[in-house]
Order: C-alpha cells, then sequence, then structure tokens
C-alpha cells in the first residue's frame, strides 16, 4: 500500500496499545506499547524514518512537524540564510508544509511504508502577558464569550480551586489575546497547515499559558479544526501546564495524593472540555536535554491521571512525552508517544564532524569525495537511521506492523 495513516487509523491503534485491561488494571510491561514519534527537520530525517517503519514486519512511527521546522523549509527569510534584499512572496509555514507533506507521502509509497503517521508538533501559540497592549484583528472573534465559557464548565466541574479566579479584568485581559492579531495569525497558521497536511496529529503548543485561557484556545482550536475545516480525522494533543527546558534551575515536584487527585481532576476535565484526545503535562522531562543529562518518568503521576481520564470521560488520551531524548527511559504504554528531535539533530552533525575529521586536509583541498552528496545521504542519512533503531528498541513498537494491521483490520 504505502499510504499514510489517517488520524482515526492511528486512534484505532492507540486503543489497541492502550495500557489498561478492561478492569482498568495496568497491562504488564512485556504487553505494552509506546510508539515512537520522530521529529523532522529534513528531507534525510524524513526518509530515515520512512525506512524504519518498512523495515521486517513494519513499525508504526509518528513523523512529526513543527511550525519552526516547517517555516525554515518553506525558506523564510531569517530563519534561514538568505542575501540582503531578496524578497519573499507567501506564507512560508504553508509552503514548507506542502513540500514536506509531497515528500513524506512519496516516500511512504516507495519504500512500501504501511504504518507512517504525519503529526503536527510545537505550534506554540503566541505567549501570554498579563501587561501587555494587544493589537486587535478588525473583525470580533467572540473572545469574551468563549472566555466566559471555559469558566462556566470549570465551575460547573467543580475545578475552581486548581485555576486562578476569573475576575472581570482578567477576562478583559484574556478576551484581548484571544482576539489579538498574534493569536489570530498562529491560529490561522495552524489551520492553514492542517487543511494542506492532513495531519493524524496534531499538536498546539499552551505550555505557560494560564489555565482558563489554555481551555478557551484549546476548545477554539478543537472547534476551528472540527467545524470550521470539517475535520473529524485528525487527534488533538493540548497541553495541560508547562514542561521544563535543558538548563533551567527548576527541580520536578511529585504531588501529594491530593494534589495529584486534584490534577487528574483538572486533566479529565480539559479532556471533556476541549475534546483532545492526546494530552501532554509535566512528567519530569525537560526539552533539548544535553548527552548527560537523564529526568527520571514520573510514572506514578502517569498512571493515576490516565486511568481517572478514562474513568471520567470513557475516553483513553495517550500521553504524549515532550524531551524524549533526556528520558532515563520508557514507560512502555503509560508514554503513548515518545518525542524525540534532539537526538537526531545530534547524531547527524556528530556523523559529519566524524566524516570530516578523518581526514582534514582532503577537506581543505577540495577534495569532491570527502566532500560530495554522499555525506548527506549517506554519512547523515545512515546516522539518523541508526539513532532512529535504538531510540525505537525500547518502545515495544518496533514490528508491532501485525498487531497494527489486526487493529485496522486489514
Amino acid at each position: 500500500m504505502g499510504a499514510l495513516l489517517t488520524g482515526r487509523e492511528l486512534r484505532k491503534i492507540f486503543d489497541a496499545f492502550c495500557p489498561f485491561d478492561e478492569s482498568l488494571a495496568l497491562k504488564p510491561a512485556s504487553e505494552r506499547v509506546t510508539i515512537l514519534a520522530a521529529n523532522s527537520n529534513n528531507f534525510w530525517q524524513t526518509r530515515a524514518f520512512v525506512m524504519l517503519s518498512a523495515m521486517e514486519q513494519q513499525s508504526p512511527i509518528i513523523v512529526q512537524f513543527s511550525h519552526n521546522a516547517n517555516t525554515k523549509l518553506g525558506g523564510l527569510p531569517g530563519k534561514i540564510f538568505a542575501p540582503k534584499g531578496l524578497g519573499y512572496r507567501g506564507n512560508p509555514a504553508l509552503y514548507g508544509a506542502k513540500m514536506g507533506i509531497d515528500w513524506i507521502r512519496g516516500e511512504a509509497e516507495v519504500f512500501g511504508a504501511d504504518l507512517v503517521a504525519v503529526s503536527l508538533d510545537h505550534f506554540a501559540v503566541p505567549k501570554f502577558k498579563a501587561d501587555k497592549t494587544y493589537k486587535q484583528r478588525a473583525c470580533p472573534t467572540g473572545a469574551s464569550e468563549q472566555i466566559d465559557a471555559a469558566w462556566a464548565f470549570i465551575e460547573g466541574a467543580g475545578l475552581q480551586g486548581q485555576v486562578e479566579e476569573l475576575t472581570s479584568e482578567l477576562a478583559c485581559k484574556y478576551s484581548a489575546y484571544l482576539s489579538s492579531e498574534e493569536y489570530q495569525s498562529f491560529r490561522s497558521d495552524f489551520m492553514g497547515t492542517v487543511d494542506i497536511m492532513q495531519p493524524a496529529w496534531g499538536m498546539i503548543d499552551t505550555e505557560g499559558i494560564p489555565p482558563i485561557l489554555d481551555f478557551a484556545i484549546t476548545r477554539d482550536i478543537a472547534d476551528a479544526v472540527r467545524v470550521g475545516l470539517g475535520n473529524s480525522d485528525m487527534m488533538l494533543e493540548a497541553e495541560l501546564g508547562e514542561t521544563g527546558q535543558s538548563g533551567d534551575d527548576v527541580e520536578y515536584k511529585q504531588l501529594s495524593d491530593d494534589e495529584l487527585q486534584a490534577f487528574a481532576a483538572l486533566a479529565a476535565g480539559f479532556v471533556t472540555y476541549t475534546g483532545a484526545e492526546g494530552l501532554a503535562y509535566d512528567i519530569g522531562m525537560k526539552h533539548a536535554a544535553m548527552a548527560d543529562e537523564k529526568h527520571e518518568i514520573d510514572e506514578r503521576k502517569l498512571e493515576a491521571v490516565e486511568r481517572y481520564i478514562i474513568e471520567a470521560t470513557g475516553v483513553y488520551a495517550p500521553f504524549a512525552q515532550h524531551g524524549g531524548t533526556g528520558s532515563a527511559g520508557v514507560a512502555k504504554g503509560l508514554i503513548g508517544k515518545t518525542n524525540i528531535n534532539t537526538a537526531f539533530l545530534v547524531c547527524g552533525s556528530q556523523a559529519r564532524y566524524r566524516h570530516f575529521a578523518a581526514d582534514p586536509s582532503k577537506v581543505e583541498a577540495g577534495d569532491k569525495k570527502i566532500c560530495g552528496t554522499d555525506v548527506e545521504t549517506n554519512v547523515y542519512l545512515e546516522s539518523v537511521y541508526n539513532e532512529a533503531v535504538a531510540r525505537i528498541a525500547p518502545t515495544g513498537s518496533q514490528n508491532s506492523g501485525p498487531a497494527c494491521f489486526k487493529a485496522l483490520g486489514w
């Protein structure tokens, strides 16, 4: 076949890999599966991931495209090198999206990969600043009603103790944000990318956004996808709270039993209100981990929150682990998808470095053999492929093609 998975097909695979049995007891680790979600920043990375998916009995792989990667692929001056005075017409995010989806569709076809799913990763909403005066879009957006509706749900669900109180002043600030030029431009880029790429999974990054505003934003995006675009296929990943960055001095805090119960209730309410089918929250990871960084996974939190969401909503919302490069391991199944980006960037650069460092005199002399296209098509490509093999090994998903085909009824 060699066709990309749809969102509903990916949903079936996740449901088949749910880490809980029918009584909501956690399955043995040997029966649990996590799916590798590999971020692609260029065509060769995409090829490496598709090749791995197609190998042997096939393996499900989610190939992720971020807003940043798409704008670079689309050639945005300022994001990539561009000579002074060069003009640019069009939207680089959407141009990059078209290039990315055309390439990966072709790759899946020629390599016969049936279990590749496309995802949008880290489409980050603008940061909210309470003291900022936001430039408004000319047309009304119904922002005040969106904020009021989110707060009414939170109150009705008894979750107001988990968020800041919505004062009239704060409601005005949140409404100004939602109707701002910045937010509406982000929204337009995200919707346009969804329309072009038709991803199986799409993530909006609301890290650091206050909870009430997070509820409103995520519901707004969900409605825009489902109603505005008429897209009932894509799985929407939402983010509740914030995760760390490598090098920050914020220590991860284990929750008490009461705090964990409260957070689980908030997460379940978030899923109910927004319609999100995947979820990210802090479990101790940090983005862009250095080589010597290893972060322990809060499996207690994962198990409690995921089970509570299923009990409260009937929905299994796979957890999306951000910062997977520095994870101390893979909590199979409890981590629905593990996102890897930094490791692939590092291994590719290191492979190039070793290649050139092996004979620098020939590089300086301009020897075509050492400086030629083989650096990308062999040295770089092979290094990314091998890193992907190493990253999929502990997930339990490698060669799980037969189980996936059964879940899909193929």
